[in-house]
């Protein structure tokens, strides 16, 4: 019974990828956009068989947390539906007979508050909701997370597409078969909802700057914005520059590129390092409280196999910008195969060295982007370094680093290869191989 209605919520998300107007077929055949849908559901599989058979203490395993916590609050829709929808919606969810699911929850509570949004909520309020069509099945939570993340990572490849000097198949493999990103976008995780509202909100923020302004995109743009940061609200923070960058070119066609680009993130990073002039957040003490809590819980632990030394940050300008180029590189090209000792860290290991011979060959193999007014040139830049150096900055385990970077990684890999001369590339290797032969 649970593997026929795995099939069949298979079969109905393959149905509304032919079906939903975002997916209509333009750059890619329906055919491969298929299987790249299902290569994400085979990675699901060997997600499970890793967590399962080698990560067995499941209280702590990324991928069935949340999925757990969720089940726990769908228990009170069969003894109070009334406690089950306050717990859901979170209008009045702090009532006291509530705490009895709260308490069963491992999750519910971060050990860390930095009074702002707690993710972890919004993760196990959509997996109790999911409960109500999926008779508790695992995998038919994964194919809903799959599927969001999908439409998310969707929408970047058809935002990005008409700006990419090279084949539209190239672009769909980067967006959607780096390994990282396919691996941790394939569960039941944040990363799969930040693809989803990130990737919707872009795509109706460009609606916008096309001049297809109306009260539907509006609306849109920001709803998905909101779920975004009840998704990872530090993601959404980091875009600011990106997205104004968007904006403001579109604004200022005539006025020079690089000039404007220099102000809106010298405006920005003041407004970060001085946040508490317009917010009741001291944005700069929470990134180094978070650092410090995270440096102290690793420490906690017996033993840590992917723990590296990260300097400590104080909360002044000086020490952010001392400290983030070293962060920059970490985020990059960490973990190295020097530092691989499971099979999850060799395959980012693997990838991050893959990272490293493609800047290598943009030395030999450069080219200037031939699109006119490429503006998501400018946006990738800006979110990659920015996010690679925030959680450079913050994170002492190369496990999460791997994890925390993939939402900058389909925009590093489309800014990496407008800048590479594939045809002069391939032809150079055909050569070779031919003179072999």
């Amino acid at each position: 019974m649970k593997i026929l209605l795995c099939i069949a919520y298979l079969f109905i998300i393959l149905f509304l990828i032919r079906k939903i107007p975002l997916f209509k077929q333009e750059y890619i055949s329906y055919r491969f956009t298929y299987a790249l849908f299902l290569i994400k559901v085979l990675v699901s599989f060997i997600l499970f068989i890793i967590y399962t058979q080698f990560y067995t203490d499941r209280q702590n395993n990324d991928i069935f947390k949340y999925y757990d916590d969720g089940k726990i609050m769908y228990e009170a829709f069969h003894k109070n539906p009334a406690d089950y929808i306050k717990m859901l919606t979170g209008i009045s969810d702090d009532e006291p007979q509530l705490n009895e699911y709260y308490h069963k929850m491992n999750f519910w509570v971060k050990p860390y508050n930095y009074e702002i949004l707690n993710e972890n909520k919004t993760l196990i309020r959509l997996n109790a909701f999911i409960c109500l069509f999926s008779m508790n099945i695992y995998f038919v939570h994964v194919l809903v997370f799959i599927f969001l993340s999908f439409i998310g990572l969707f929408a970047l490849f058809k935002l990005l597409a008409p700006c990419f000097v090279h084949s539209n198949y190239l672009l769909a493999i980067l967006i959607f078969l780096m390994p990282s990103t396919v691996f941790w976008s394939s569960a039941i995780l944040k990363e799969s909802l930040v693809f989803f509202n990130m990737g919707l909100m872009l795509w109706y923020l460009n609606k916008l700057l096309q001049n297809d302004i109306n009260a539907k995109n509006i609306f849109l743009t920001f709803l998905f914005a909101v779920l975004l940061s009840i998704s990872k609200i530090y993601i959404l923070i980091i875009l600011i520059p990106a997205m104004l960058t968007l904006i403001l070119f579109n604004l200022f066609r005539k006025m020079n590129k690089p000039i404007l680009f220099t102000l809106i993130h010298v405006v920005i990073l003041f407004m970060f390092f001085h946040s508490t002039l317009f917010s009741p957040y001291n944005f700069t003490q929470i990134v180094v409280a978070k650092q410090h809590n995270f440096i102290a819980m690793v420490n906690s632990f017996p033993q840590v196999g992917s723990k590296i030394s990260i300097p400590i940050l104080e909360p002044s300008v000086t020490s952010f910008l001392i400290n983030s180029p070293n962060a920059l590189i970490n985020s990059l090209f960490r973990p190295t195969l020097f530092e691989a000792h499971n099979l999850v860290s060799l395959m980012a290991a693997i990838e991050n060295a893959g990272i490293v011979l493609i800047f290598i060959l943009l030395i030999f193999f450069h080219k200037k982007p031939v699109v006119q007014n490429n503006y998501w040139l400018w946006f990738s830049f800006s979110f990659t370094v920015l996010l690679f150096t925030l959680i450079g900055l913050t994170t002492p385990v190369l496990g999460a680093l791997v994890r925390y970077k993939i939402p900058a990684l389909p925009f590093l890999m489309f800014l990496l290869f407008n800048y590479m001369d594939v045809n002069k590339l391939t032809n150079k290797l055909f050569r070779k191989w031919k003179k072999s032969y």
